[in-house]
Parts: C-alpha cells; structure tokens; sequence
C-alpha cells in the first residue's frame, strides 16, 4: 500500500478548516490553533518525507481509474517541494495574521478559517500532484476558493463583480488548460509531469504538431492564473479582499500556479519552437505594465498588486529566456539561473507588503499612500517593516532581491549572444526596475513627511471594515510581526548568501554556472553588463521617485476589458436564448428532431454509402416462434400507443396512453430475455403515472390551441423523423445481429464437439463448479470483442486477457455493469436524481398558497382534497406495504447473481410506501420513515461514495471491488457478498427518498 502521507499533507488544511467549524463562535484561541495545526502539519510531512526519501524519490501513486490514466499521484520533487513548503509555511503565518487581523471578529474568524483552508489543501494539490488530471482538478478547486475568498464581503455589489471577475478569468483558463493537458496526453502518450522531466528531441513518437497546440493551449491557461498580460486586470481587482487573503492568494501562492506550471512544463518544452517567443513576448510586457501601472497607482494594496503583475511577467519571461542556450567551459547548458529563488524572493518581500498595508490600513483606516504622511512617527515599527520591504522590492544591495534581479539580467545577457532583439527585453527590464525603485523612494518619502494636509485622489479601493477597539499582547502583535519573520529571509539571502544556501539550496532546480550564490562584494569586483544594467535602473529610479514625473494616478484601461466582455456575451446570449428559448415545446421538438434529420442525412451524404443500402438483417428462423408472435404483438401495441398519444387531448388518458405503451416495452424486454430491465420498467411506469397524475392535478386546464402549423405538414414531418429512425434502428440491430449470428454459429460448432446440446442462442451449459458451491456457466454465443460479449464474459470473474482476472463477482450482468463496471455512470445518475429531488422540492415550495378557494381557481378542488384512504385500501396495505418490503429486500439481496438489484429493490419499495403515503397521509409516512427526502438522498450518495473511496485508502483504485462468502444455517451454499453491495444500498437509499419524496411533496402541495 502507498504511503498516504502524502495525501494527508494536501488535506491537512482543509481538515483543519472544517473542524474549526465544529468549535463554539466563542472559542476564538482554540480556533486559531485548531487551524495553523493544518498548515503546520503539511510543512512537517513533506519535510519528513524529504529526509526520509529524498528529492528523487518519484511519484507515489494511488490508483483511481488506471485505465483512464488517473491516479491520485503525489510527488516530491525540487519543484513540488518548495512550492507546497511555500504554501503552508506561509499559510501557517497568515492564520496567525488574520487573528491579529480579525481581531476577537467571531463571525468572521469563523467565516474565514476553513475557506482559507480549502484554498491552501486546492494550492498544495496543485503543487504535489503528479497526474495531469489530478492537477486540473486542484487547480479548478483554486479558483473556486479565491472566488469565496475574494467576495468575502458579501454585502458589497463591487466586491462580488470583482470575485465573479477572477472566477471567470481564471476558471475559464483552466478549462482551456484541460484543452491542452488533454491535447498533451494525446502527443506524448504520458499522462504524469514526472514521465514528462526529459525534452522533447529525447521523446520519440511525439506528434510536434499536437504539442504545439498543446503547449499555447496550456500558456493560456497558466498565463490566465497568473495575470500576464491582457489577462492581468483580475489580480488588481481582487484586492477588494481582506488583506490576509491579498498576502496569501495573491503574493505568494494562487497568482504562482501559471508560474509554477511553466516550471513544470520547461523541461520538456523549452526546445519548442513557440516557447521562448511566446513566454517572453508575453512576461516582458506584463513585467513593463506592471511596473507602470504601479507607478501610476496611489492605493497601497493596488500599487502592490501591480507589482506582482509585474514580478509575475518577470518570471514567465525568465523561463521563456531559459529556453535559450549558453556555451559554458566548452559544453552548452540552459540558460536559466536558480529560478526557485526567483520567486522564492518575490513572495518574501511582497507577502511582507501586503501584511503590513493590512495592518496599515486597519489601524490607520487610510487605504491611499498620498494619506500615510508622518506614518513614521505615528507607527513606526509598521513604517520601518514597510519600508524594508520596499528596499526588497526595488532590488538593492544587500536583498535577496538583489541577487534574483541580477541573475535575470545574466540571462538576458547571455541570451544577447543568440539574437539582438534581447536587447528589447534588457530595455523593458532596466525600466521596470526604474519603477520599482521610484516607488521605494515615494513610500519612503511619504512615510517621512510631515503629516500636513494630505494628497487625497480617487479612493479605488475598499478600506477595512474591522473598527472595533484594538487588542494588546501577541494576538495583536500577529499582525504586523508575520511580515518582519517572512522579511528576514530576504536579508539573509542578501547578507549571508551561504546560510540562505545551506537552507534553500538544495530545492533549487536549475543553478547554471552559479554554483553558490554571488556576494553583493563579489558583485561589485566582477562587474559586468547585468551590475551596470543594475545601477542604471537604480540611479534613474532615485531621479524618478524624487521628482514629479509620473505621479498623477491613472486607470488601467484593461479595466474596461472584462464588463465589456461579460457585458457582450451577456447581451448575446440573451438574444440567443430569447429566439430559441421561446417556452414552446412543439418548437424544441421540431428543433432538436430536425438537427437530428440534419445529421443523419449527413452521415448518409459523407459516408461511404453502406447507410443507403438495405441492412442484412438475421432471419426469424434463428427464434422460436412464439417469441416471434409475442415481439410483433407488441410492436404493434407499442406503435398503436404512440400514434394514438397525440391524437388523444384528455390529459389523464395521455397519461394512461403512455404507461400502456410503457408496459408493451416491458414485454418487449420479457421476450428479450431482460428481466432485471422488464421489472425495473414495470416499477418505473407505476411511480410515474402517479407523478404525472399528481402534477397534473397541480396545472390548470390546458386551453385549446391551434397550432400555426397545419396538420398535413407536421403529419409529413413526424413520419420523415419515423422513418429515419426505423432506418437507424435497422441498421444498428443488424450489426448486433451478425455479431450474435456469427457468436451464435462459433458456438454451436464448439458444442458440437464437446457433444453437449444447445438451446437458444443466450442458452447456457454449466462448466464447472467451485468450493463454495457457485457453478459457473459458459455462454454458448458471447462475442467478446464487443462491448456486450465482454461484460458477459467478465460478470463473474475475469476470462479475457485484458481483464487482469478480475471479474464483477456475480452473475446478473445488468446489476454487475451498474455497479461496478459501469459504477461512474450509476454515480452521476443517482447524483442527477438527488439533484432532481431538490429541484422538484424548492420548485414546490416556492409556490404560494392561493388566497382564496372561493375565487373558483381551477388548479384546485374548494374544500378537502380526496385521498384513497377507503377502510378497504387502508386494510390492504397492511399486507401490501411488508410484502412490499419483504420482496424489495429479496431482490436487493439476491441481485448480484439473479434478476434484481439495489435499482429495482427502490422502486419495488418506492411503489408500497407510495401507496401507503396516499392510504395513510403524510404523519403515518413520516413516523414510518422519520428522515426527511432530502436527509436520505444525502446518506445514499454518500455510502455510495464512501465504497468507491475505501478501497483507495487501501491502495487500490477507486471503486475496486472484494467479495467472500458467509455460511448460511440449513442453505445448501453460502451466500456470495460483494462490497459492492454497499454502493448498491446507497442507489436504493437515493431512489426511495426520491421517489417517495416527490410523491410526497405533490399530496402535500395538494392537501
């Protein structure tokens, strides 16, 4: 078995989230405790897993449906290691940061902790996810998060516009993004990031041409996440959250997973002929705008957000140049220089930033720079914080920054060697880092100012709502200390590079030529381009801060571009949805009828011609003829009904219309030999001539209509769709037929040889038996190359070679297919039926009683409404209702080898308590069955989930199913179970609550 400390450290937040909620309002210290214990715990097992395996170790993976490629596969690599280390530690301090941020704020504290938890378990499964599919899902579970997170201030329209505005922008780039892992998947045959760590010359058999699409399919999606340009707008405009989740989401986590994505893609990709212009182009620009738009900008959170715009598009463009080479002692390496420490540096100078203009903002109440004059003297200690951080962020001597600014410009430089047209990006570079210093030397002066009349400019942001009275002691202190722990790390990178090394090095994934990081005196003794570069940035950044240049605020005109988008599509889609949405039924019939007509006229015209011959169909001599009589009787039944259905215009005899053409198909499925089908049928056509007959009751009475179109044409249009589907179905079922035909013969021939008679062609001869007394039986025509064929040949236990032995464990095939080769499918359909339920039941309940009875309103019956509840029926189902029971429980039980299942059983069910319901009223019910529908259908989803899911803390795949025996006093064999049984109570549970629900909510609307 796996190890699973993996999977505990990616759910350890979230587990810490929800239990806080379990803590009374009140308990605010254990709150907090409670919750860091989450972060905490994820630091410390994926550090112990590192001493333990190492950073080589490779993927520990949990199988969840290997024949899709998806596992829940986790890995420790350089690069997942740092980032998930990143995300806890400093997930570990925002938790203490928004307890000083917070204060003793109950209601938000309570609010607050397991949303953030959610987004750090969504941030780390990123991270630490090997599997390409795993990543998409944690990564669509970010924006989900960021969306609660960002709207935090629910009550605020602009708050919730901006949350909608970076869900959409990042939750549609991840759906491009699954585009290109698909695509990615399909080139290179690889569906993990560790099968993905060598480049593409050394990968043979990969489509170059799917890989390119792949490769911009995916820079859209990663670029969305991290705000490169034009995509940038999101970033800023979540800044209308509170600031812990600004300095957790949007410095040091959430915006990094484009980053983070590029990272992993960079071995691989970096000789494609589209990755260095296409990352460069983009992160250049951003890089630039950024640091403009930042310059450009008065309030505090917004400057910062611009400059993480900017550091953002620095990094994308340091892996973008990273595709180039450099000729070094004779060999050629990438030219890319400690890029872990790139954006290590950007989060240990920006989370700081953020943290203190939280604790700027909250306890000065000013969101704007222009109004922070003579902070210095006021709050010093958040003064000196900020302005450290500044100096980090403008890059100078002695920072950690420093150092990372000076490794970008050595590869600028050495990619100068390979083109001129580097010397663009050098440019934007040296101005960006112009605007970096301009506004440390701006902050700074500000800072320092007397506190006189203060500039005021345009507020565009939101200031904090928490006004209460400040606390004292080490609550209070958590606001402004995380920043000065978070801080010390980018000094001592910047004063003692070697003990920065000792600590970091060794998650360091690409360190060039620089096998230690270079000293600020080292620096200075061996100057090059990039140092020169450097003190050009810095000398025009000092000119530029103490000058007036610049300073006016100004809007980003990329503002505009998501309302304008939104609002487009909006007004689109209405127009569309007003022409085809138009409430006419008839309308989406002739519709969806006709797009059908269109594409099999299609196929027909494209095709290579054999849908227009006449299909060879199997002759009747092959069935037995009383089968044969039966099958035309109720085809003619079965076509009488639906000619009959529209000329009828009496509701209720529609109804009884379409249950008779309901139980013709059940018969139909009886000379079919389909049993579990008939009776499940025959159940399905009870409960819904009830429903139909309950709801009609509910409608008023259908006013005379004539229809637009006359009766000739729609007569000429139904009997073109009618042939064409006869046509269809003939074709289909002579494919089927010479499958079972050819079966059928290969059959006889193998019988006639072992000399054992045979009957029909789904006749079976035992074989053998075993030592629990269960007799396997041979099918005599089974066509295991089709998907029929090998469902029956794999029911009981695996007989094809791709089985892998492993069979359903039971003989009934349609019941094995439900729940457990098909257990997928039969999740999503009882989750659609759960969701079913609580639309029928917030639908009704929304209906308001009418005002008055004696108003004459058709939909009702003035005075009590009738019931069944005769002394005859009443005394009936005290019989019915426990046979009832009784026989829903033999078929449940005796489904997985015989006709039957958890399926039918619920029907079986739903049918006597339904009629019990309307013999007894609503109170007998609910003593009977005290749970609300809802309640139910919770239970049976989940015990359907939790048997899928237990085998995966066990190693195996998800839905993985075992089986055994238990003796029986006075029976001739045991009983068989599977654990699969399990899945199939929770089917049984979901189908009682809904249709015992519905037909409950429909009388009581009606009573």
């Amino acid at each position: 078995m796996p190890d699973m400390s993996l999977l505990l450290a990616v759910f350890a937040p979230v587990i810490a989230g929800l239990a806080t909620m379990l803590l009374p309002k009140s308990a605010v210290t254990a709150r907090v405790l409670t919750m860091l214990a989450g972060p905490l715990a994820s630091a410390g097992i994926v550090l112990a897993w590192i001493a333990q395996y190492g950073l080589e170790a490779g993927p520990v993976a949990i199988p969840f449906a290997p024949s899709l490629n998806m596992s829940l596969a986790m890995n420790v690599d350089q690069l997942g290691g740092f980032f998930a280390l990143l995300v806890s530690v400093i997930g570990a301090l925002i938790v203490l940061y928004a307890r000083g941020y917070f204060g003793r704020d109950e209601e938000s504290l309570w609010r607050f902790y397991p949303t953030l938890g959610l987004f750090a378990t969504a941030m780390l499964g990123v991270v630490l996810a090997d599997s390409f599919l795993g990543m998409f899902l944690f990564w669509e579970l970010t924006s989900v998060s960021s969306f609660l997170l960002i709207g935090w201030y629910r009550e605020d329209p602009k708050s919730l516009k901006l949350a909608l505005q970076a869900l959409c922008t990042t939750g549609m780039g991840g759906l491009v993004l699954l585009g290109g892992l698909m695509t990615l998947g399909a080139a290179t045959g690889e569906w993990s990031f560790s099968a993905l760590s060598a480049p593409i010359s050394q990968m043979p058999g990969v489509d170059a041409g799917l890989l390119t699409v792949a490769f911009f399919l995916m820079f859209i999606g990663g670029a969305a996440k991290s705000a490169q340009w034009p995509l940038h707008f999101w970033l800023p405009g979540a800044m209308a959250a509170p600031t812990p989740v600004s300095a957790y989401l949007h410095s040091a986590t959430m915006v990094k997973a484009g980053v983070y994505l590029f990272a992993r893609l960079y071995p691989t990709m970096r000789e494609l002929e589209w990755w260095t212009p296409t990352l460069v182009f983009f992160g250049a620009t951003t890089m630039l705008i950024g640091g403009y738009l930042a310059l450009r900008s008065d309030g505090l959170k917004r400057i910062f957000a611009y400059t993480t715009v900017s550091q953002l598009g620095l990094l994308t463009c340091a892996y973008g140049i990273g595709g180039t080479n450099y000729a070094h002692d004779d060999h050629t390496i990438a030219n890319i220089i400690w890029p872990i420490t790139q954006i290590l540096n950007h989060a240990v100078y920006k989370a700081p930033l953020f943290i203190i203009a939280g604790a700027i903002i909250h306890l000065t109440h000013q969101t704007n720079l222009s109004q922070l004059k003579g902070l210095w003297r006021t709050h010093r200690h958040l003064a000196l914080i900020g302005i450290l951080a500044a100096y980090a962020m403008a890059g100078l001597p002695l920072t950690l920054s420093f150092t990372a600014k000076e490794a970008f410009l050595y590869q600028i430089a050495h990619a100068l060697k390979t083109t001129p047209l580097f010397w663009g990006v050098m440019v934007m570079a040296v101005l960006t880092a112009i605007c970096n210093v301009a506004i440390f030397v701006r902050i700074t002066r500000t800072f320092f100012a007397d506190a006189g009349a203060a500039e005021h400019h345009r507020d565009t942001e939101r200031a904090d709502a928490h006004h209460e009275i400040h606390e004292h002691g080490f609550w209070a202190s958590c606001i402004w200390w995380p920043a000065a722990a978070i801080l010390a790390v980018q000094f001592l990178g910047g004063i003692v590079p070697s003990a920065f090394e000792a600590i970091f090095g060794s998650l360091e994934t690409h360190k060039l030529y620089w096998d230690h990081l270079p000293s600020l005196i080292y620096a200075i003794t061996h100057p090059e381009l990039p140092l020169y570069m450097s003190g050009l940035a810095i000398a025009g950044g000092l000119a530029l801060g103490f000058s007036d240049l610049l300073r006016r605020p100004i809007e980003d005109v990329h503002n505009a571009l998501f309302p304008a988008t939104y609002g487009s599509t909006e007004s689109f889609g209405h127009s569309v949805f007003a022409r085809l949405q138009n409430g006419n039924l008839r309308f989406y019939t002739v519709a969806t009828l006709s797009a059908l007509l269109i594409g099999v006229f299609a196929a027909m015209w494209f095709g290579d011609g054999s849908m227009l011959k006449w299909p060879s169909i199997a002759p009747l001599s092959y069935a037995p003829v009383p089968y044969i009589l039966a099958g035309v009787l109720l085809t003619v039944l079965i076509c009488a009904s639906a000619l009959i259905l529209p000329l009828v215009q009496i509701r209720a005899v529609r109804v009884l219309v379409l249950g008779s053409c309901g139980f013709a198909v059940m018969g139909m499925y009886l000379v079919y030999q389909a049993p579990d089908l008939a009776l499940t049928q025959m159940m399905f056509e009870i409960i819904s001539v009830v429903l139909f007959m309950l709801a009609l009751r509910l409608l008023p009475e259908e006013p005379k209509k004539h229809p637009r179109i006359p009766a000739m044409p729609r007569a000429v249009f139904a009997s073109l769709v009618g042939c064409v589907m006869a046509w269809v179905v003939l074709h289909a079922g002579s494919v089927a037929d010479q499958s079972a035909i050819a079966a059928y013969e290969q059959s006889q021939k193998e019988t006639e040889l072992a000399g054992i008679g045979y009957g029909t062609v789904l006749a079976a001869a035992p074989e053998s038996g075993d030592d629990h007394g269960h007799t396997e039986a041979k099918l005599v025509a089974s066509d295991s190359t089709r998907l029929g064929g090998w469902f029956l040949n794999n029911s009981y236990k695996g007989t094809t070679p791709d089985s892998g032995g492993r069979g359903g464990g039971g003989d009934n095939v349609v019941n094995v297919i439900l729940v457990d080769f098909r257990g997928y499918d039969t999740v999503g359909e009882i989750t659609v039926l759960a969701i079913t339920l609580m639309g029928v039941l917030a639908l009704l309940g929304a209906v308001p009683a009418p005002r008055d009875l004696a108003e004459g309103n058709p939909t009702l019956i003035n005075g009590p409404q009738p019931h069944l509840r005769s002394v005859l029926l009443r005394t009936a189902m005290k019989l019915i209702l426990p046979v009832s029971l009784l026989f829903a429980g033999y078929i449940f039980f005796k489904g997985h080898n015989e006709p039957g299942g958890g399926f039918i059983a619920g029907l079986i069910a739903s049918v006597g308590l339904a009629a019990y319901r309307m013999s007894e009223g609503g109170q007998a019910l609910q003593r009977l069955i005290p749970l609300t529908p809802g309640a139910m259908g919770a239970i049976g989803l989940l015990i359907a989930l939790a048997t899928g899911l237990i085998p995966m803390l066990m190693g195996m795949p998800f839905f993985t199913s075992g089986q055994g025996y238990i003796p029986l006093p006075g029976a001739d064999a045991p009983f068989h179970w599977t654990s699969v049984m399990f899945f199939d109570l929770g089917v049984f549970i979901v189908v009682i609550a809904v249709s015992v629900g519905m037909i409950n909510r429909f009388e009581e609307e009606l009573e």
